[in-house]
């Protein structure tokens, strides 16, 4: 059995502030600037995966949310996720589901364990907000057997054993909550079978 603890990360903030100095921004650019070209550095990465361990590859990030009403963003884990807001939110910025590697032998059977109670939770400067529904997906390097509320069975569908699967669900917004970052840790459980 591995497991291994996961960031959450989710940003509310009110539209004004927001759309205020972008619309100043602008206002204020040359018409030069969409000639010039830009360079910078960016970060690259690599993990190497140790049979039968798992490994955190991305954080689960809802990205930002505007929007004083209550309602729910929903994140779907898959490898081109989307972000789906309800109850007059608005969601920007990428969302990326939580997403984990490992390794074993083609064909064998893993069983992944979603947090206790099925539920996240996540804290900043306002009340709490939860993440419910929380969904695994593995397609493509991981085949469906069977799942529970509890927990999602795969079988490896890769030769060489390695493979990735993806963690998303539903944050829950409360009404008024209060701008500011929200952040929180699951576990997530692989069983090798």
């Amino acid at each position: 059995m591995s497991s291994v603890s996961s960031f959450l990360r989710a940003c509310k903030r009110r539209c004004p502030a927001i759309l205020g100095p972008v619309a100043a921004a602008l206002a204020l650019a040359p018409a030069s600037v969409a000639a010039q070209s830009n360079s910078g550095s960016f970060d690259s990465r690599a993990a190497l995966i140790e049979p039968l361990t798992i490994t955190k590859l991305a954080d689960l990030d809802f990205g930002d949310i505007i929007g004083a009403s209550g309602g729910t963003i929903i994140l779907t884990p898959e490898a081109l996720p989307t972000c789906t807001a309800t109850g007059g939110l608005i969601q920007t910025n990428e969302c990326q589901p939580a997403v984990f590697g490992g390794s074993a032998q083609f064909n064998q059977r893993i069983r992944v364990r979603r947090p206790i109670g099925n539920t996240i939770t996540l804290s900043g400067p306002g009340a709490d907000m939860t993440v419910t529904d929380i969904t695994i997906n593995g397609t493509p390097s991981l085949r469906p057997v069977r799942s529970n509320p509890n927990w999602e069975r795969f079988r490896i569908n890769t030769l060489d054993g390695t493979f990735i699967f993806r963690v998303g669900g539903t944050l829950n917004v409360n009404p008024n909550q209060a701008p500011g970052l929200y952040t929180g840790t699951f576990e997530i459980r692989l069983d090798y079978q």
